[in-house]
């Protein structure tokens, strides 16, 4: 009994023992420059005892007893362990380059550090700044050289380029890389919301990995991954309403009645000098008009003026819903995430819904064995206005009443075929449909120490179906005959990618190598069916029962398959030296099926090299991280021609009973050869040490040679046209971009950052003695057209018009009557052409370049503000110095009041106002209209704020009651204005579609 009792006592001191060296430890994990980490990982090493940070880095961890080992960890950032020898542990983790800094590319996972070329970075977060269903549409004016163009059309993807043109006719647009997956188009199903990082590849030695695909830039675009530590639920929410954020300023009834009157009556003065204007024009405004329709008469007699595009108008509406789980263990990580998006456009029928799902797996299945997958499955549904519907219905008489029933619309008593009525319209149904699953999986192992063996299988699949019905009273189905028209294409591609990657890390002492081989096979296989069919008794079942068209005369079928292959061999070699000396050498073979035997191998390679002076002479100075030195040379290429251009092709054509084989597109080609890209790069980076400010510059200079374009051939060949490599054309630049953090402490932060870029393309040889290419068409056929000429010495993107003199006064007539117009009159108040060669006559030989469509400067802007909770931020993008066309804008400046008509009109030269560059009006032809001449090219500079966002984070004494980490609100302002002299409706998207205006507000919730 009494050995019982002293066991008894003896446990229940050490009980107590234990109590009293077991504590409550808290403290906050920041990175490097202080930042809270939300969701870092701590861990009693040796136990299952562990908790995450919360949203402002702060933690508690209890029972740990005194002397424990304490594991930091946080994705990205080198782990930290910590004795537990007090209560409070505050803890600055660092940034990993193996993890934070790791991108896919080619199937192998390479550190950005080690892509010694010119690299720009943008954080997923970022992108989420400006609320859009569309990655390409938020990454503009995020990084330097990058210039993207929005395109308004719900669903639609807009335009990138990086480093301007670098071709003439084919191939300006870079590839996407999604988890090592490549794809060309369709970039409008990648989730912003999934994005971890986008690393933008401009010069060669950073795109020789891709060669010849790489040519235009790579755009690799890094998804979230899960982390080790408690899973996370992340819930991201935003809708948003839109409205036109331009309106075109249009005359009313009232004021296009009496431009038509000005008009009329200048063309009747033209014609009887000697007549009574006065009379002619109460005439012309009495009843019996031959001017002016009665319905016109009684609107302007009344007052009344009708707005037709208010019909096909209406307030967008957007929304927007991400729901994504994350989390890992030791041995594995996943990342699953769903999304809604579903846009309403500002015309009535034009919308778009897309869901995605994706889902990211890692698993360790033995220490030297890794699988993982990344696989992404989206749905799109698009429903599309006609597309002459809001052209319509913005040129619409606003003289002429609504009258939803009317086929055609009018100026005066003559219907115009061409101008259906778009309320009428929005009854055509036009949707469109498209699946697509990208998935890459990998297997990757490590038989020794710095070896990875690597293999991925990536496919991309896509399956589009759009469907079409013209029902039987509209005018579209009427003008045609068609009685009712369905249209069915169906579209399906497989694009799969197979890459086997080597890589191998050593350290020697100060020596650093990386080694890096690839052999990779892709191929593309799609197709489409295509079905016309006319002439349904009913437009009951519209699109969906062909079998009703009783027109089988007028059936139109289509249907094509291709197939393209790809094969690549990659060698590349790094090398770092100190970590102050560093080397690039990569050299890639590309076999291309869109070249004949005789050159379908190309070789691209390029070296960069690497110096870091900071580590070099500046070791003393603290305040200096990075001072880097940068300069690569290297070899790109472009296969981007139609397929089997090397070849003549022959389609068969069944007519009178027999069949008869006809020439298809270009004339063969088999000596068709890879265009060539000579790309020198030198760059700058800079950095303090507390990451405080950094910038990189950038000067490049490229040299394209063998330049694949389209080129006459005698019509004996039975072809009109062939490709060839003819052309030559520089292309130099400059980029800068900077950030700085003004302010930084725990509650108030302040960061603004920025780029500038610059790239100018200029022509030096298109083919034999050739200096001018020139494109042709117009009514006539051969009518020089205003863009699509080639110039040597000059953009290939040159606007070629004559040059505006003035608008001519009875005091230049004497002069005037001198010059040959070639057929055109020019009496006081129309527009006198330059004679730039002065031989006494206008002609084609006095048009010049005005211009072209490139900036000479774009880039963007964005500044961070935050106070405790509190954040402001601002994001900006800009071009300067481009000229554009605003189709729309020169139609309504050239109406003679019998179609709309733009307000500067009213500014228009009449005998008693001579001050103006607007001609006077008139109806008919015979003169020199403003689109011809420099007067009606445009200023497409502009300044847009493209978000302005006010948000709130709740703190964290809220959030615990609540079980959350994060819960944020906020409220966005999305395109608030744009700054600008363009008359079109945007200075990027153009006139086709209306920009919009959206206010948003916003949540995220992370528990």
């Amino acid at each position: 009994m009494r050995i019982a009792i002293r066991y008894l006592c003896f446990l229940v001191v050490m009980m107590c023992a234990g109590t009293l060296y077991s504590q409550t430890i808290t403290g906050k994990v920041t990175d490097n420059e202080n930042l809270p980490l939300p969701g870092a990982t701590i861990l009693v090493k040796g136990t299952p005892n562990s908790t995450v940070t919360d949203i402002d880095g702060s933690y508690k961890l209890s029972n740990v007893k005194s002397g424990s080992t304490l594991e930091f960890k946080f994705i990205g950032f080198n782990p930290q362990t910590v004795i537990a020898n007090k209560s409070e542990i505050n803890v600055s983790l660092t940034p990993s380059p193996q993890e934070l800094n790791e991108i896919v590319v080619v199937g192998a996972s390479v550190k950005r550090g080690d892509l010694t070329g010119a690299v720009g970075n943008v954080k997923g977060e970022k992108l989420l700044e400006t609320p859009t269903a569309n990655a390409v549409q938020a990454l503009q004016g995020r990084a330097a050289g990058v210039y993207v163009q929005q395109n308004t059309t719900p669903g639609s993807s807009g335009s990138i380029k990086i480093r301007g043109n670098n071709s003439i006719q084919f191939g300006t647009n870079p590839i996407f890389v999604v988890d090592g997956l490549i794809i060309d188009g369709g970039f409008e199903s990648i989730n912003p919301n999934d994005i971890a990082n986008i690393d933008i590849l401009k010069d060669a030695s950073s795109t020789a990995i891709y060669g010849a695909r790489g040519a235009n830039g790579v755009v690799v675009i890094t998804t979230k991954k899960g982390s080790k530590g408690e899973g996370k639920i992340n819930f991201d929410t935003w809708v948003g309403m839109s409205e036109f954020s331009k309106t075109l300023p249009l005359m009313n009834g009232q004021q296009l009645f009496d431009l038509r009157v000005d008009a009329f009556a200048n063309q009747y003065m033209d014609q009887n000098p000697n007549a009574d204007r006065a009379a002619y024009v109460n005439q012309i405004k009495s009843d019996g008009s031959t001017v002016f329709a009665p319905y016109e008469l009684e609107s302007y007699r009344t007052g009344k003026s009708y707005n037709w595009l208010d019909e096909v108008a209406r307030t967008g509406m957007q929304t927007n819903y991400n729901l994504s789980f994350s989390g890992g263990g030791d041995k594995g990580s996943y990342f699953v995430s769903f999304n809604y998006a579903d846009q309403d456009g500002l015309l009535e029928k034009s919308s778009f819904k897309r869901y995605n799902g994706k889902i990211n797996l890692t698993q360790d299945v033995k220490k030297w064995l890794q699988i993982g997958t990344s696989t992404t499955f989206s749905r799109s549904e698009a429903s599309y206005i006609e597309g002459s519907a809001f052209g319509n219905a913005l040129g619409a008489n606003p003289l002429l009443p609504i009258d939803p029933d009317a086929t055609y619309l009018k100026y005066g008593d003559v219907l115009n075929a061409d101008a259906y009525n778009p309320i009428k319209s929005l009854t055509i149904d036009n949707v469109s449909s498209k699946n697509r699953l990208m998935s890459s999986n990998y297997v990757n192992i490590k038989p020794a120490d710095g070896l990875n063996l690597r293999t991925t299988f990536s496919v991309d699949i896509t399956d589009q179906a759009n469907f079409s019905y013209q029902p039987m009273d509209t005018g579209q189905s009427i003008r045609n005959s068609a009685n009712g028209d369905a249209n069915h294409y169906r579209y399906s591609e497989l694009n799969y990618q197979w890459d086997n990657t080597i890589t191998y890390n050593k350290s020697i002492g100060k020596h650093d190598f990386s080694a890096l081989g690839a052999f990779s096979m892709q191929k593309n296989s799609n197709n489409y069916t295509q079905v016309d069919a006319r002439g349904f008794s009913s437009d009951d079942f519209t699109y969906m029962y062909l079998n009703g068209a009783s027109q089988k005369q007028d059936f139109s079928l289509g249907s094509d398959f291709v197939t393209t292959t790809l094969l690549s061999y990659t060698g590349r070699l790094n090398y770092s030296y100190d970590k102050k000396y560093f080397a690039t050498v990569t050299t890639r073979l590309d076999g291309s099926s869109r070249f004949g035997p005789n050159n379908k191998w190309g070789t691209f390679p390029s070296v960069a090299l690497g110096w870091d002076i900071a580590k070099e002479f500046l070791q003393s100075v603290e305040s200096i991280k990075l001072l880097k030195l940068r300069g690569s040379y290297g070899i790109a290429g472009n296969q981007n021609i139609p397929n089997y251009a090397y070849v003549s092709k022959y389609r068969p054509v069944y007519t009178n009973g027999s069949v008869v084989y006809k020439p298809s597109d270009y004339l063969g080609n088999p000596d068709l050869q890879w265009e060539r890209q000579k790309q020198f790069d030198f760059g700058l980076d800079f950095a303090t040490s507390d990451n405080r400010f950094s910038m990189t510059l950038d000067y490049f200079d490229i040299k394209n040679d063998n330049l694949l374009m389209i080129k006459s051939v005698t019509s004996l060949s039975g072809f009109t046209t062939g490709i060839d490599n003819v052309g030559t054309m520089v292309n130099k630049g400059v980029e800068f971009s900077a950030n700085y953090k003004i302010l930084k402490n725990n509650n108030l932060n302040w960061d603004i950052s920025g780029n500038i870029s610059s790239a100018k393309n200029k022509i030096t040889k298109l083919y034999g003695e050739t200096t001018a290419i020139y494109n042709t068409g117009g009514y006539t056929g051969v009518e020089i057209q205003r863009t699509g000429n080639l110039f040597v010495g000059k953009s290939v993107n040159s606007i070629y018009v004559f040059e505006f003199d003035k608008i001519a006064q009875a005091s230049d007539m004497t002069e005037i009557s001198k010059i040959n117009f070639g057929g055109r009159t020019v009496k006081p108040g129309d527009i006198v052409p330059v004679d730039r060669n002065k031989d006494g006559k206008i002609d084609d030989n006095d048009r010049y370049v005005v211009g072209n469509t490139d900036p000479d400067f774009y880039g963007g802007f964005a500044t961070d503000f935050s106070y405790k909770g509190f954040g402001l931020n601002a994001v900006f993008a800009y071009s300067i110095g481009g000229r554009r066309i605003s189709s729309a804008y020169e139609s309504f400046m050239s109406s003679g009041g019998m179609s709309a008509a733009h307000t500067d009109l009213l500014d228009r030269w009449t005998p008693e106002h001579t001050d103006t560059d607007v001609p006077r009006a008139y109806y008919g032809g015979g003169r020199f209209n403003s689109y011809e001449t420099s007067l009606a090219i445009q200023n497409s500079s502009f300044l847009r704020l493209n978000a302005l966002t006010l948000s709130y984070n709740f703190p964290n004494s809220i959030l615990e009651k609540a079980y959350l980490q994060n819960l944020r609100l906020y409220v966005t302002g999305s395109n608030l204005f744009t700054i600008t002299k363009y008359k079109g409706y945007d200075p990027e998207g153009g006139d086709s579609y209306p920009n919009s205006r959206m206010f948003v507000l916003g949540l995220n919730v992370s528990l």
